[in-house]
């Protein structure tokens, strides 16, 4: 039996390629789907444009709830067994959902799977593919490498496992969810891509470094037991906190988790440089070298 497979794309204005999301679900093999928009109370035309299409239960929410709310309502209004989740500005490959059925098909037990996914720069037409197999002896807290919109499909039923999305997370949602889901509920890994991502220009709230703050505060008291016990883990959240502070323009908190690393002799030589160089630069050229230090343009 092919079960019909909700894909929930929550959605904030994008009416400028929200179609292009929902057309690759709309040209899937796999025919038994439901496709169901959020709308996160956008300001443009996406309204106008998808109000009235065929094949997509869309709503509208009276107020802007961010991405946690927007795809726990998707979860509520979905009738299918299966969910997968798609952002608004990404695409499904032609057989994914097929690829999703098939493992079903022969793996009927399965509640949590996933795949690899591509990332397409559109600024450069650059290409890559990402791939995670995980090491299933070790906690998604250490290595985790993927979100929800990166191909993956969960059985209804995680949901009364663990929960909804955390509504008071503005980023990194799927970064917590997948953590709490991970510690009760086995995951199977399908190597094959699955779902372009596109990275483009724009504001997004994942760049706002005050929203990534609150949200890995978050993450790090729920899950303070497994992070101090390992020094790994200490690290990777206290250095993720120590920077996103500096760039935050608040030298005095990152400093607080700088000097937290110190005493458990936490800090290497890459972490002491960048304590060093927000403490002795103007903000603007520190941000600048550490984005320069660490590849990335957008840290």
């Amino acid at each position: 039996m092919n079960d019909l497979i909700s894909v929930v794309i929550p959605t904030y204005n994008r009416q400028h390629i929200i179609l292009d999301a929902i057309e690759s679900v709309e040209n899937q093999s796999y025919i038994n789907w439901e496709i169901v928009v959020v709308d996160d109370c956008s300001t443009d035309q996406t309204s106008d444009i998808l109000q009235n299409r065929d094949n997509i239960n869309y709503i509208k929410l009276k107020k802007n709830k961010g991405n946690a709310g927007a795809r726990n309502v998707g979860v509520k209004i979905s009738k299918g067994k299966y969910i997968v989740f798609l952002d608004s500005d990404d695409r499904m490959k032609k057989d994914c959902l097929e690829i999703f059925n098939e493992l079903l098909q022969r793996l009927p037990d399965t509640l949590f799977a996933f795949g690899d996914h591509e990332v397409y720069n559109v600024e450069n037409g650059i290409k890559k593919i990402s791939k995670w197999k995980p090491n299933p002896t070790i906690s998604f807290l250490e290595e985790l490498k993927i979100g929800t919109g990166c191909g993956i499909i969960v059985h209804r039923k995680c949901f009364d496992m663990i929960g909804m999305f955390d509504e008071r997370l503005r980023v990194a949602v799927d970064t917590d969810w997948l953590i709490r889901l991970n510690k009760q509920i086995s995951f199977r890994y399908i190597p094959e891509v699955l779902v372009t991502i596109y990275l483009h220009k724009g504001e997004r709230v994942r760049n706002n470094k005050g929203e990534l703050i609150k949200s890995y505060e978050i993450i790090l008291e729920k899950n303070k037991e497994e992070i101090f016990r390992n020094p790994k883990l200490i690290r990777r959240f206290f250095y993720k906190l120590q920077w996103l502070n500096y760039h935050n323009n608040d030298i005095k908190n990152g400093n607080n988790y700088f000097f937290k690393l110190l005493n458990k002799n936490g800090v290497n030589s890459k972490i002491f440089l960048i304590f060093l160089i927000f403490n002795l630069l103007p903000a603007n050229l520190a941000q600048k070298i550490h984005m320069k230090l660490s590849g990335n343009k957008s840290i």
